[in-house]
């Protein structure tokens, strides 16, 4: 019987090399669609809501001031971790494109800001999401400048300054004479400043080469993924992207084989030598998983020594790559068994799988996704699956987090399992 099963199985991979079209839809096209997507999703950024998480770790007015700034812009879309380890924990789970952290000192260094100081500012990135955190940096210094024209609209806190800045000056061995008058000038102002509420901005603070520098506040960027010798390209993103169009590939060149046989009678006569139709379906499942890992290996092959990407955990990634292939085979079984004819089969499964790719980010990553979009691809496996193959190929975190995505896209495979052992068995009674 096992000798029977494999039979048929080599059987479906035999006819599987032999259609070119299948072959080129189930190995060459997601290849293209992976490169293709790494060029294009290196050079754009998502037009919607940047979503970061804010942690204020000293509570001084200027750094909740700071904060307030943030959650009130709507370029982002914020929330508040109770600490810094909370917050880099969401940014690796990839909850959030980065963690902006206001340190220990912030409200001193944002006071010293007419005498060199600045805003500290801690920031830790997905660097998946690489384009975005240059905007994100745009956006703090923006931020900071806007508080900067509130500081110097303060009529207390510019005579508290004030007073700071004259002694500092009169203690001050590195400045000339002009320097110095120029900046007692700009403070000897600075009431008839707050009075008609003008933000000029001098850029008197710090000299740099000749050239005059105020920047208001200064970034230290961190990427949470560099825990590896170099960190993840484009490449690392769009080819787990890749592997789900080749999936799906594979997921329609076994339908329509079933949808086929079933239409020309070939069951029928497997039917009637001494096989079980489990046994059937069960070498059928066979060829469709060896198919399935026969195709993530060579994409991952190519990713690996042309693509130099390189997988953090391989154990557990070719885990993930089994639980992905088993798991789309279950939803093969359901598409094949959910429609009685051979067109409607074909149909039906093409257009289910296209949107079920689109919505789980085969098309568009989900971080380029609308909100809403990005709620409703939870009931894709294509999200899973990517979500799977990322943690241990370049994501990272701990082993819970990435059994968390392959038991996800394994339940998945159950739900799809179940339904169509209904499904089978009503288009069975029907052969």
């Amino acid at each position: 019987m096992i000798y029977q099963m494999f039979a048929i199985a080599l059987k479906d991979l035999r006819l599987l090399s032999r259609d070119r079209g299948a072959l080129f839809f189930t190995i060459v096209f997601p290849l293209i669609v992976a490169v293709l997507f790494g060029m294009v999703f290196g050079r754009v950024s998502t037009p919607g809501p940047l979503d970061v998480v804010v942690v204020v770790t000293e509570d001084g007015p200027l750094a909740r001031s700071f904060a307030a700034a943030l959650q009130a812009d709507s370029a982002l879309d914020v929330q508040v971790a109770a600490n810094r380890e909370g917050a880099v924990e969401i940014v690796r789970k990839g909850k959030a494109a980065a963690a902006i952290i206001l340190p220990d000192g912030f409200d001193a260094r944002a006071e010293a800001l007419f005498s060199g100081g600045s805003m500290p500012v801690d920031l830790f990135g997905d660097p998946s999401r690489a384009p975005e955190l240059g905007l994100l940096e745009g956006k703090l210094m923006e931020i900071g400048f806007r508080q900067f024209m509130l500081a110097v609209t303060d009529s207390d806190r510019l005579g508290r300054q004030t007073i700071d800045i004259k002694r500092q000056l009169e203690n001050s061995k590195d400045l000339s004479e002009e320097e110095r008058s120029a900046i007692i000038k700009l403070f000897a102002g600075a009431q008839e400043l707050s009075a008609v509420r003008k933000a000029e901005g001098e850029k008197q603070t710090k000299k740099n080469d000749g050239m005059w520098e105020f920047r208001p506040v200064r970034i230290r960027t961190e990427m949470l993924a560099q825990k590896k010798s170099e960190p993840p390209s484009t490449y690392a993103v769009t080819f787990p992207q890749g592997i789900v169009w080749g999936l799906a590939g594979c997921v329609m060149a076994f339908v329509t084989t079933l949808a086929n046989e079933r239409a020309q009678g070939t069951l029928t006569r497997l039917r009637a030598a001494p096989l079980s139709m489990h046994l059937i379906l069960a070498s059928k499942g066979i060829a469709c998983v060896v198919s399935s890992m026969i195709m993530q290996s060579l994409i991952l092959v190519l990713a690996w020594f042309v693509f130099d990407v390189r997988p953090i955990n391989l154990p557990m990634l070719m885990f993930a790559m089994l639980v992905i292939s088993i798991s789309f085979t279950a939803l093969a079984m359901m598409i094949a068994a959910l429609f009685r004819s051979g067109g409607g089969t074909d149909g039906a499964g093409r257009a289910l799988i296209l949107v079920l790719a689109i919505v789980g980010g085969g098309s568009i990553p989900l971080v380029f996704m609308p909100p809403i979009l990005r709620s409703i691809s939870v009931v894709s496996p294509f999200r899973w699956a990517i979500a799977a193959i990322e943690g241990p190929l370049w994501r990272g975190g701990s082993i819970a987090d990435q059994f968390a995505s392959i038991g996800s896209i394994a339940l998945v495979g159950l739900v799809c399992a179940a339904i169509s052992l209904g499904g089978m068995a009503r288009w069975r009674r029907g052969m």
